[in-house]
């Protein structure tokens, strides 16, 4: 017979279920983490499109056999603070990073989604290099 059968079927939901949870957990730590009242976001919430597109391609994708999207670098904590304005204050005696201003963008992300899209659609000319 061919393709995979019911064993195989089955045997395939317990690692893609485990992977499905890495992801889930994975970004929603990182969510968090960007989304701490220190760093005065004014629009915490806009990270959560990220979570819903990709959600809606993570399903197409395991249909059609593809890798899944990872949208961790806009979800990332060192991004965020990349981002942030920082000033340095004395606080009870104690020197210490105060956020003060963070640039609220969606071009990173973007740029990062952009440039995998060459990078995979150059794969050719990628696999040339020795």
């Amino acid at each position: 017979p061919e393709g995979l059968g019911i064993k195989g079927i089955f045997g395939a939901m317990f690692p893609g279920l485990m992977f499905f949870m890495l992801f889930f957990l994975d970004h929603n730590v990182s969510s968090i983490l960007t989304q701490l009242p220190k760093y005065n976001l004014e629009k915490p919430s806009a990270y959560h499109w990220d979570f819903f597109v990709l959600g809606i391609t993570f399903l197409p994708c395991g249909f059609l056999g593809l890798p899944p999207g990872n949208g961790l670098i806009p979800q990332a904590q060192l991004h965020t603070r990349s981002l942030c304005t920082r000033e340095y204050k004395e606080i009870h005696g104690v020197k210490r990073e105060v956020y003060t201003y963070c640039e609220e963008q969606r071009y990173s992300g973007l740029c990062q989604a952009a440039l995998m899209f060459v990078a995979l659609s150059l794969m050719t000319v990628i696999s040339w290099i020795p």
